[in-house]
């Protein structure tokens, strides 16, 4: 069941850019890189970040999604501790800007389209 919430969380950003696609946008930037934090003065990989850009309709999108696989436990100092998560936390950011400006806003999936 767990494998099956990350498949349908990728399924449903793969149905996104379908839709992006559809509807004439060009996807200028897709890339996947590790998600990594720092932890007791040491860079610990946690999961894995994607982040999408496309242009529709001279306004740029950013889609940024972060699936997590690790968190921090306990509460601090020498008990605080890393533990792998039996499901992982997705989180998926949608952000917009008008063409040539430089700040991103961020905007409900349902105002893209």
């Amino acid at each position: 069941m767990d494998d099956t919430a990350a498949s349908a969380a990728n399924d449903r950003l793969e149905e996104i850019l379908r839709r992006v696609k559809a509807a004439g946008g060009d996807i200028t930037k897709d890339e996947t890189a590790p998600l990594v934090i720092e932890f007791n003065n040491d860079f610990v990989e946690i999961g894995e970040q994607r982040m999408v850009e496309f242009n529709i309709n001279r306004t740029d999108f950013q889609i940024t999604r972060e699936v997590k696989n690790v968190r921090i436990g306990g509460v601090s100092g020498h008990k605080k501790h890393l533990e792998d998560l039996a499901r992982p936390i997705i989180d998926t950011k949608l952000k917009r800007k008008p063409e040539n400006e430089d700040q991103w806003i961020g905007v409900d999936f349902e105002d893209m389209f």
